[in-house]
């Protein structure tokens, strides 16, 4: 009645039920007629059926109608919205030709065309039909109306429409929009209401906040307690429900249980009451059944005992992969699969199936090959790593050798001085029955029992020949963190052998030797009284006897490789006592620890330090040695260096693959060559120091240091066949008992730590 007004009105529909969907989106239609316009924004919500739905008689489906429209007079302020009602004024200028028909009769026409919104100026111009552009009108300000728990700044925030922007209606559309998605709002009451101020536009968002959430329950956790999970929803709390905001905290929700391992768990069900609480329900997926098929040896109890999980449990992925894995690696099986169906009785929890396929655990061997103190040796087994299905393994093994190494230890590594028997004397055996439950009583100690029986060329004395006959029991269980615990007991008779102990001056005679030295040092001061003390000495050193002995291990292990270690650390601490029952007893105590530095991918930094002492009248077999196979280097291995009741020794290596070696071409003989030695062989610089203490007058018979240090380089190769081998040259840098400090060649097999 104040004038010309127009009115734009678009319907945007949301077929989804029980969704709130965007508000700009779907089918659109225009709203055309004429009606009292009070100006501003009407927001309308309702619902309605679409016309094929009515036909259909479908059910009735949420919609949410948005009417915009804009009137402007130069005098007027405070235009609240405005609502469009039938009226018999003059149809808008907008309005389609259906419309005009129609509008005088107060009726109305939906017509399916592109929304638009338009805007006319009602002020002194208009009277000589000049209209103010919309392009001309500037917005003066934007405020935000109705929000009592999410800040104004937040919403303006989203907002791209600023003070001093030229109005544009599509831009408010946008705008609009934008706050919709923010998600705090009921977007039933979203209004956008431009009103004339006083140098243009005051553009008002009018919002009604969705209720507070009050607090979040849980239902059906178990795995992850209530308070872990409201950690997730915890930015929630006191704000106005955002269902953006609640279905990324769902989604959170489910990836803290996958991360865990419950590959299974889901939420189920949501549920928000009046007073703004919030129910989630969780199904964690748990486990209705276990079931083993595929396996005829191994007994069910053998696999359901390696599977942590049991019928109950809620399914983690992460942990039976580990079960499953480590199963596998008992050697039983050749094939392990799973599968996970719905669980037939109860349709909420699952059965997990898991199929084996077995293979032949047992084996006869006959061979050979080559070590350290046997030398070139045959063997015969019989084994069965899967006894009787049971899961333990059966073993009887027996080796021969020839120590036909012990010469060329004698020669390479010991300057041609005689300390370990040769010949026929000196052949080795070893003789071994074996029995290990890997899962004692269903759990992760192990246990073994061996019976044995051994003849070897001693490492602690001179020209002797070691025989031991026994039994022992081994528990061994893991602690975690890296660490794992072993206790041994058993009896072993130990008897010592001596090699050719003649007076006549001859290879591998030490009581010649004896004589000299006994007289030299003041022990005796004539040959008689001389061999006599001689012969207690070397009495001595051939004391054995019968031990039961216990001996705990701690072990501490972080290498990244058992053989070739570069970075990680390796500790051992053992010790314990052994009962003489045909002789005295004593107890030891030894710790070892080795510590691996990355230096680059070609260099490793390797350092050990070991000690031990002992307490009683321990033996000489039961000492401890500086030099030997895996003693001081530098040194002649056996003859040079003392042994001991204490001993403490280090070493550091830089161990790096060879420098400066060129690639070649693996197509040629050369380059595989290259290829080869890059792969297989090491160069390593070392550092040796230590000393024995509690030995003196033995060390002193034998002119043997009970101190030492060198420095050194060396090699070490992988021969096929025979494992690493370790070539070693070595510089005292403490001169002998005999004053020499003459560079030593040795040999050796593996790592010395």
């Amino acid at each position: 009645r104040s004038g010309a007004a127009r009115c734009a009105a678009l319907l945007l529909w949301q077929f989804v039920p029980y969704y709130p969907l965007n508000l700009f989106s779907h089918t659109k239609y225009l709203l055309t007629g004429s009606s009292h316009l009070a100006g501003g924004v009407l927001c309308y919500h309702g619902w309605a059926h679409r016309k094929e739905d009515m036909l259909r008689r479908r059910p009735i489906l949420r919609a949410t109608t948005l009417f915009i429209g804009l009137t402007f007079a130069g005098t007027q302020s405070g235009i609240g919205p405005f609502c469009c009602l039938p009226s018999a004024a003059a149809t808008p200028a907008f309005a389609s030709p259906a419309s005009a028909d129609t509008a005088g009769r107060g009726s109305w026409l939906l017509t399916p065309v592109a929304p638009m919104i338009d805007h006319s100026v009602d002020n002194p111009d208009a009277a000589s039909g000049q209209e103010t552009p919309e392009s001309d009108l500037t917005v003066e300000d934007v405020t935000v109306e109705g929000n009592r728990l999410v800040p104004a700044e937040d919403i303006l925030g989203v907002i791209k429409t600023r003070r001093g922007d030229k109005f544009d209606r599509d831009q408010v559309m946008r705008d609009l929009k934008a706050v919709n998605g923010m998600g705090y709002f009921d977007d039933r009451s979203l209004q956008a209401i431009p009103e004339m101020g006083g140098s243009g536009v005051l553009l008002k968002i009018r919002v009604q906040e969705n209720a507070p959430v009050t607090s979040f329950a849980f239902q059906g956790n178990t795995v992850i307690s209530s308070d872990d999970l409201s950690k997730l929803f915890a930015e929630q709390l006191g704000k106005p429900q955002n269902l953006t905001q609640l279905s990324q905290a769902i989604d959170r929700v489910e990836q803290a249980y996958h991360e865990r391992g419950f590959m299974l768990s889901r939420v189920v069900d949501v549920k928000d009451d009046p007073d703004g609480s919030v129910g989630i329900k969780v199904d964690e997926g748990t486990i209705g059944d276990i079931k083993i098929e595929g396996n005829k040896k191994t007994k069910d109890y053998i696999i359901r005992r390696a599977i942590k999980l049991k019928p109950g449990q809620v399914y983690n992925e992460r942990e039976l992969t580990a079960d499953l894995r480590k199963l596998y690696g008992n050697g039983f099986f050749q094939d392990i699969k799973r599968s996970l169906t719905p669980d037939p009785n109860n349709p909420d929890k699952y059965t997990l199936k898991v199929s084996v396929e077995e293979k032949r655990t047992g084996s006869v061997g006959l061979g050979g090959g080559v070590d350290t103190l046997t030398g070139p040796f045959g063997s015969f087994s019989v084994s069965d790593n899967n006894f009787q299905g049971r899961g333990t393994q059966a073993s009887l093994s027996a080796q021969v050798g020839t120590a036909m190494f012990n010469g060329m230890a004698n020669t390479f590594s010991n300057a041609g001085s005689t300390f370990l028997p040769t010949g026929s004397a000196a052949r080795t055996f070893n003789i071994s029955a074996d029995w290990i439950n890997p899962s004692l009583f269903g759990t992760n100690t192990s246990m073994g029992v061996s019976a044995f029986g051994r003849n070897y060329a001693s490492m602690m004395v001179d020209s002797a020949m070691q025989q031991s006959i026994g039994a022992n029991v081994t528990f061994n269980k893991p602690l975690g963190n890296n660490m794992s615990l072993s206790l041994s007991t058993g009896v072993e008779d130990t008897t010592m052998k001596a090699y050719g102990d003649s007076l006549t001056p001859a290879t591998g005679n030490v009581l010649p030797g004896l004589i000299t030295r006994a007289e030299q040092l003041g022990y005796a001061t004539d040959p008689y009284s001389a061999q006599s003390f001689a012969a207690r000495v070397r009495q001595t050193q051939l004391k054995g006897g019968i031990y039961a002995t216990v001996s705990p291990t701690l072990y501490y292990d972080t290498r990244d490789s058992i053989f070739d270690p570069h970075k990680g650390t390796f500790a051992k601490l053992t010790g314990g006592p052994s009962l003489g029952i045909t002789n005295s007893s004593f107890g030891k105590v030894g710790a070892s620890v080795s510590k691996y530095y990355e230096i680059n991918k070609k260099t490793t930094l390797a350092m050990n330090i070991q000690g031990g002492t002992t307490l009683g009248a321990v033996p000489q077999f039961a000492m401890f040695r500086l030099g030997g196979f895996n003693g001081m280097r530098g040194y002649r291995q056996f003859s040079d260096l003392g042994t001991g009741s204490g001993m403490l020794m280090g070493s550091i290596e830089l161990r790096r693959k060879l420098p400066f070696l060129p690639k070649g071409d693996s197509k040629t003989a050369s380059g595989k060559v290259l290829k080869w030695a890059d792969k297989n062989v090491r160069w390593d610089t070392f550092f040796d120091y230590g000393g024995v203490g509690g030995n003196s007058l033995i060390n002193s018979m034998y002119s043997r240091n009970m101190m030492g240090a060198s420095v050194g380089v060396g090699l070490r190769i992988n021969v096929p066949m025979l494992g690493m081998v370790r070539l070693d040259y070595g510089m005292p840098l403490i001169s002998t008992a005999m004053g020499r400090m003459i560079p030593r060649f040795t040999v050796g097999f593996g790592d010395k730590f």
